[in-house]
């Protein structure tokens, strides 16, 4: 799906404008858009951004783009990431790439946020993917504990040593088994942010103003 997320990445970038305060998403398909952003700025896009993770901060600077202090900003024209699972009505869960919590704020203070997905990615129903959720370590086992008491099953996320993986934040997450797909995605939300020590999940509610599709074929549709 390399081509795919590739179409995306430059669908994405033609719908930025100059003089935008950009937020730039994490993970595979979202590099793939800071590439293209990249491209275009080479030839005559003007832009700020602002970037949800190290990771993507990162690309940027060794692309070139002009990348601002969050703190220096009052708001943020569009913010473009890709998602793990929408449903029809453009709820997401996110987080693969362990930059949820950064990721949510971008997409919250955001005029408006695109999302990019694979056509495999577009279900009826969120929760056949985990769920990232963002916890502090302070008692992150009682927190986990309290988690299984709502039924959620869940594992902690390890890095490529085998030790907790640790968030831009200094956090860990949890990645939960759903026990059934998701038929009220804002209720198991304020369930999991209610218990204390739980910082963000990975439900994106009502947070995706557009959704680009991309099929096997690399060929895009764009839902609003």
């Amino acid at each position: 799906m390399s081509e795919a997320k590739k179409q995306l990445g430059v669908a994405a970038a033609n719908l930025v404008e100059s003089g935008s305060i950009v937020g730039l998403g994490t993970g595979t398909t979202a590099a793939f858009f800071i590439e293209s952003l990249a491209k275009r700025c080479e030839k005559s896009l003007s832009i700020k951004a602002v970037a949800s993770s190290i990771a993507s901060s990162t690309l940027a600077k060794k692309l070139g783009i002009d990348l601002i202090d969050i703190d220096k900003i009052d708001h943020i024209d569009i913010y473009i990431d890709g998602a793990d699972e929408v449903d029809q009505k453009k709820q997401m869960i996110k987080g693969a790439g362990a930059a949820l919590l950064k990721e949510k704020i971008l997409a919250a203070f955001s005029k408006k946020t695109i999302i990019m997905i694979d056509e495999k990615k577009l279900v009826d129903k969120l929760g056949k993917v985990l769920l990232p959720v963002e916890i502090v370590p302070f008692a992150s086992n009682l927190t986990k504990l309290q988690l299984e008491k709502l039924g959620y099953l869940s594992d902690y996320r390890k890095d490529e040593k085998g030790s907790f993986l640790l968030t831009d934040n200094q956090n860990y997450i949890l990645d939960l088994k759903l026990p059934h797909l998701l038929d009220d995605p804002t209720l198991v939300h304020k369930n999991i942010i209610s218990i204390p020590g739980v910082i963000e999940t990975g439900l994106f509610i009502d947070l995706a103003d557009r959704v680009i599709i991309a099929n096997e074929k690399a060929e895009l549709e764009f839902i609003s």
